[in-house]
């Protein structure tokens, strides 16, 4: 892990999934359903997203936690109910609070009433300590200024038994490491290669922080124990991969892509995503 460029900005630059084949779109609806999966979030919880952006993962778990309601409740839910649970966001950017807004309003009052938006830095959150049963944190530690002190934060304000959930990108996947070669070969031997786009196997120039396997399995620290560390993917990215997908008939592109998600659980070393799932122990946290 190793420092690059700040990010100041907080835009909608490399916040939103980039246009991709086949094996982008399975990617990142992988990656979001698995991370929401490990919230372990009911319909009483009270769930945070760290970064929340525009808001998309915040709104899939308040929508989580309305059917889970929905299911408990045989009559329903109705206009003024009160909820014990809640999704928070917290986003440091004015603009992406607005987008979430936006976001919010257009998914109706049931939904829109268990949303709550905040605007914070992950590492200094005005929150009180041992208040919130899970936290979410995805593709979006590598923003901030210090990855340790915002996770020193999720655990101070997680309950004993609470679950912090980190999805980051992995820069020492097969994916990476191939690519890099590939680019190498072809600046040796073809004299007029000159990409125009920032390489995928590199983080983009407004992320603060390189991360590969090994640091973001290692992220969690005491109080935050590791339970599950996730692969998703592999090969992402890796332009005779995707080539090789977006050519093949229906039936093979459906072999290879779920050949390439087995291996990638099979081998997180490897994969293009890492999802990290950590709990809480019982002891006191000193801030």
């Amino acid at each position: 892990m190793y420092k690059l460029s700040h990010d100041i900005e907080n835009d909608l630059e490399h916040t939103i999934p980039p246009e991709g084949g086949w094996d982008s779109a399975l990617l990142f609806e992988v990656m979001t359903e698995r991370s929401l999966d490990l919230l372990e979030a009911g319909s009483q919880s009270r769930v945070m997203d760290q970064a929340c952006g525009m808001g998309q993962d915040l709104l899939s778990v308040a929508a989580r936690q309305v059917s889970a309601s929905v299911a408990l409740s045989p009559r329903g839910i109705t206009p003024g109910t009160a909820f014990a649970g809640f999704a928070l966001g917290l986003e440091p950017s004015n603009r992406m609070i607005r987008y979430a807004q936006l976001m919010a309003r257009r998914q109706g009052n049931t939904v829109r009433g268990r949303v709550l938006l905040l605007r914070s830095l992950a590492e200094a959150m005005p929150i009180r300590e041992n208040c919130l049963d899970a936290v979410l944190c995805k593709g979006a530690m590598d923003h901030f200024i210090d990855p340790h002190m915002a996770l020193a934060e999720i655990a101070r304000i997680l309950k004993p038994g609470g679950r912090a959930v980190v999805a980051l990108a992995n820069y020492d996947s097969l994916s990476c490491r191939l690519g890099r070669r590939l680019d190498i070969l072809q600046r040796r031997f073809r004299p007029a290669y000159a990409p125009t786009d920032h390489p995928y196997f590199e983080p983009p120039p407004d992320h603060m922080t390189r991360f590969g396997f090994r640091d973001i399995a290692t992220l969690p620290a005491p109080p935050l124990h590791i339970r599950r560390v996730e692969g998703i993917s592999l090969l992402w990215g890796f332009p005779p991969w995707t080539r090789l997908v977006a050519l093949a008939p229906p039936l093979l592109r459906r072999v290879l892509l779920n050949t390439a998600f087995v291996l990638g659980r099979l081998l997180p070393r490897w994969a293009d995503v890492i999802i990290v799932q950590a709990v809480k122990d019982g002891g006191s946290f000193a801030t």
